[in-house]
């Protein structure tokens, strides 16, 4: 019922309640006060005893309407009042930053309809609140981790750089060995800004995807294979399924399978000779699945729904490690727009296996 209706229905309801009251009660009185005059002939001392107390009985019937009156008026108004002052502190609630404050009015009016509103007004503020504040600390850690990044190989730049100028390589092949490492810091700095701008577009939805049906197989065994060239020490083993075609951006798709190669290299352990890489490709239903495995440092179970943060170092040892930490991330976010799923698991032995499952074309 609506208000405006709970409040008209009851003002008629106190209104014809009230005069069959004042009624009943007018009536007993001038029975009562008629009583001792039965007696008498009624119909002669009628006028009498009408104009003697009547004004009486009416003030009192009077007195007694407005007492009800006040009453249900009263009533009417609690019922009113209450959901609006739960309302009103609801709002002061807010207003000082309290936005766990819960607003519960029950009932089936235009005040239950506000509550509703507002109730989900405020989960959505909160909401918003907490992705703001959860953005604002990403962006500070994000920021924090692209200055740790940029100014190790800044440093060893400059410091190479005013080595060969100050004089300090004095032979040909001093210099071209400062030369050496200022070209690998700067291709360091060029691979992080690459990175950067790469998982910008991801975000933006900026990234456009020329897709062509390949052998997934096939292309993780050349993109390994050429990695190998460059880690000679490295054991790669490959086991790919022939034939197991999908639709992907071949360009986009040899980045993350290169992402996840340089990933599991990086964090081999110390004691191993070289790094264990396996990569093995099957045929699953109506889904081609892509694991890269190693037998390196492994992760936390702690670890594993952060690890494809951006940035994010499992521990003080991976945090030593070179990289932008965000090979993981756009993987991830590369897999994403494919419309496959990615995700790491520990190996029983040692290590991690990412997995990639992508639709079949």
């Amino acid at each position: 019922m609506s208000i405006r209706l709970r409040i008209i229905v009851s003002s008629a309801t106190a209104i014809l309640v009230l005069n069959a009251i004042s009624m009943i009660f007018g009536f007993l009185l001038f029975w009562f006060i008629a009583s001792p005059l039965v007696g008498a002939r009624l119909n002669d001392n009628l006028g009498n005893i009408a104009a003697r107390y009547f004004p009486l009985g009416g003030i009192v019937v009077l007195i007694l309407t407005g007492i009800g009156a006040l009453l249900i008026v009263g009533l009417t108004a609690k019922r009113v009042t209450g959901p609006l002052m739960r309302l009103k502190r609801a709002v002061s609630e807010i207003r000082d930053g309290n936005l766990g404050h819960e607003l519960v009015v029950s009932g089936d009016d235009e005040f239950t309809e506000l509550a509703a509103g507002f109730e989900q007004m405020r989960v959505r503020l909160k909401d918003s609140t907490k992705m703001k504040e959860r953005t604002e600390n990403e962006r500070r850690a994000m920021m924090a981790s692209v200055t740790h990044d940029l100014k190790t190989p800044i440093t060893s730049i400059l410091g190479y750089a005013e080595g060969i100028l100050d004089g300090v390589a004095e032979t040909p092949e001093k210099i071209n060995e400062y030369a050496a490492v200022i070209s690998k810091k700067a291709r360091s700095l060029q691979m992080l800004s690459d990175d950067l701008s790469l998982l910008s577009r991801l975000e933006n939805a900026q990234l456009p995807l020329d897709k062509t049906e390949e052998d997934l197989g096939a292309l993780a065994a050349e993109v390994a294979t050429e990695f190998k060239h460059n880690e000679q020490d490295m054991t790669l083993e490959i086991s790919v399924e022939a034939g197991v075609k999908v639709l992907v951006d071949r360009e986009k798709m040899a980045r993350v399978i290169l992402n996840l190669l340089q990933n599991s290299v990086k964090y081999a352990k110390p004691e191993q000779a070289g790094p264990e890489v396996s990569i093995k490709l099957v045929r699953q239903d109506d889904e081609a699945l892509l694991t890269v495995s190693d037998k390196g440092m492994g992760i936390s179970q702690g670890d594993l729904p952060y690890i494809f943060d951006q940035f994010y170092r499992a521990d003080a040892s991976r945090g030593m490690q070179s990289g932008s930490g965000l090979g993981l991330s756009i993987a991830q976010q590369l897999i994403a727009v494919h419309g496959g799923k990615i995700w790491i698991i520990n190996n029983p032995d040692a290590g991690i296996s990412i997995n990639i499952a992508l639709p079949i074309a």
